[in-house]
């Protein structure tokens, strides 16, 4: 009879197995009761690497700040989107089911199986942001396994292109890029909530455990921007550049009472809306960050440091004769050959007097001439606080030659931002006081920011007499005129500057930029608008044919969007342009 192998199991045997089965079970059911009962007492005694991959930490961000004008009308908001992303692991092979999703997501199947082909080891991919929900309904309706939805937002612009290059925009992430947006972007874009999570082995969050940092939403951004004022600026502006087929243009409208931007616009512009227009010069906001000569616009200012150092008053008599002057190698010539004879100063700012501002100019002392220049803020930050602000050049008088002196009496050789030209205007329609000025609205009440003299009130009001003869009968600027309004300004017509040079090798000019600012209504000012429309082609291309135009349909929107009274003035007969 056979026997069966012998085993080795003995009663000692099984009672040592009987007891560490029971000690399993044992500890298996205390654990069980500590983690339902302690959990923050297990969760601490894990290791940290174990702890790590299983519970963290997530931030959701804060809703962003609206921006709003100074109306309350809304200009950039954002609205809830998601990123559509998938875990390629569990993405089906399914041909129909890709072909689908991609044409959903705007792509092409191909790029989709590319995109999971080279991700493939990946737990999770981001395949679009951005996504508007109705399009999220209809990727999820397809019940897809392993496409998955992010939580996020889009910032819209309801404005478009005419408030662009000064609002600027944000990027994928909702984070201020440009503009107004990347100027105030800690007000802007709150703090987001800090939240503590368990993930899964792929860092997918699967469950929030608790808050650890509440959040704060962006805050509203109150402009002192127009919105209608700067539709207005912006479709002037626009047709000024297509008619005479320049390369760019600038409109600054300035509340020079409060030292308020009401409107600024920079062309060419871009749809911020679309980010595949957010690109190239089309991003500068000209009017703080191009510099340019100013021009005849600077003659106004010529003639306050000349009144206010006391080397002429209003009826001093200057002989331009025959048109030209002669300083060294150099000479300045009038505009088109013109000769003026002898003119007071009211009259060299009408015509526009080369010759005579470079005579009043060279009658100062260099510091004298120079202070002024200097008062209105050539060479300093207007106080705007936007990004990229340039500062111009103005150099020490302590360097300036004969020649130098004379012509930065009519905007040569030196250089300003348009912000800074419409500032420097302020100083004159405010009595010869300027001030920082500023994007931000300031509610009725709060004081005004404290300013500087430039020049006294006398020689302020003096000037701006003198400058409204310049939309007078034959004055260079009669298209500048409003109905019902007196307007006070200046032309400018600047030879481009390229490499050094104003004109090349045959003599021909480079191209001009047309300049005008003025303000308005000129006994008691509460506007300042200025215009530059730079290399506008053809014959017209002086400040008076292609700015002037510009700047009386915006002043006179202005007057009436602000709510001035009309003086009743009647219409003036046709001076030269």
């Amino acid at each position: 009879m056979s026997r069966l192998p012998e085993t080795g199991d003995t009663p000692l045997r099984r009672g040592i197995v009987v007891v560490l089965l029971s000690v399993g079970v044992l500890a298996v059911v205390v654990r069980a009761a500590m983690l339902h009962l302690f959990p923050e007492v297990v969760s601490a005694k894990l290791p940290d690497r174990a702890n790590r991959q299983h519970v963290g930490e997530m931030l959701i961000p804060a809703r962003r700040g609206e921006i709003v004008d100074r109306n309350g009308a809304v200009l950039a908001l954002s609205t809830p989107m998601v990123t559509v992303g998938c875990n390629p692991r569990i993405f089906p092979d399914d041909p129909a089911q890709r072909a689908t999703l991609a044409k959903l997501l705007g792509k092409k199947q191909s790029w989709l199986k590319k995109k999971l082909s080279r991700y493939a080891e990946r737990y999770y991919i981001p395949l679009k942001k951005q996504v508007e929900p109705a399009v999220q309904q209809q990727i999820a309706a397809l019940q897809i396994p392993g496409v998955e939805f992010r939580r996020g937002s889009r910032r819209f612009y309801p404005e478009g292109e005419a408030m662009a290059s000064f609002l600027g925009f944000t990027n994928s992430k909702d984070e201020g890029q440009e503009g107004v947006e990347k100027a105030y972007e800690e007000w802007l874009n709150g703090a987001p909530e800090r939240v503590s999570v368990v993930r899964d082995a792929a860092r997918k969050a699967i469950e929030t455990l608790g808050l650890i940092e509440r959040g704060e939403a962006g805050k509203t951004l109150q402009l002192s921007l127009d919105r209608r004022l700067q539709f207005l600026a912006y479709r002037s502006l626009s047709q000024a550049v297509k008619k005479f087929d320049a390369a760019s243009g600038t409109v600054v409208v300035l509340d020079s009472d409060r030292s308020e931007i009401l409107a600024m616009v920079s062309l060419p512009s871009f749809n911020p809306n679309d980010p595949a227009q957010r690109k190239g010069g089309a991003l500068r906001n000209r009017a703080v960050t191009d510099v340019l000569e100013p021009g005849s616009t600077m003659k106004p200012f010529t003639i306050a440091a000349a009144l206010e150092s006391g080397v002429v008053d209003s009826n001093t008599k200057i002989d331009t004769a025959p048109g030209r002057l002669r300083i060294g190698r150099s000479t300045i010539s009038e505009y088109q050959g013109h000769n003026y004879g002898e003119v007071d100063m009211a009259k060299l700012i009408q015509k526009s007097s080369n010759v005579g501002s470079a005579k009043v100019a060279l009658m100062m002392e260099p510091k004298d001439f120079w202070r002024v220049l200097d008062l209105i803020g050539l060479g300093e930050e207007t106080g705007s606080t936007f990004p990229g602000e340039s500062v111009g050049v103005l150099r020490d008088y302590a360097r300036w030659r004969k020649i130098e002196q004379a012509t930065l009496s009519y905007g040569y050789g030196m250089s300003m931002t348009p912000l800074q030209l419409a500032r420097a205007y302020s100083a004159l329609a405010e009595d010869g006081v300027i001030r920082p000025v500023t994007f931000l609205y300031q509610p009725e009440g709060v004081e005004h920011t404290e300013g500087r003299r430039v020049v006294s009130s006398k020689t302020a009001h003096s000037v701006r007499k003198m400058m409204e003869k310049v939309t007078q009968p034959g004055g260079t600027a009669k298209l500048a005129r409003v109905k019902e309004y007196g307007v006070a300004g200046k032309t400018g017509t600047v030879y481009k500057l390229v490499g050094g040079r104003y004109k090349d090798s045959d003599g021909k000019p480079f191209g001009h930029v047309a300049l005008f600012a003025g303000f308005a209504p000129v006994n008691d000012p509460k506007i300042v608008v200025v215009v530059i429309v730079d290399d506008p082609k053809g014959k017209r291309y002086t400040g008076g044919a292609v700015a002037a135009p510009v700047f009386s349909e915006v002043m006179s929107g202005a007057l009436r969007v602000m709510g001035i009274a009309p003086e009743g003035r009647a219409e003036e007969g046709d001076g030269h342009g």
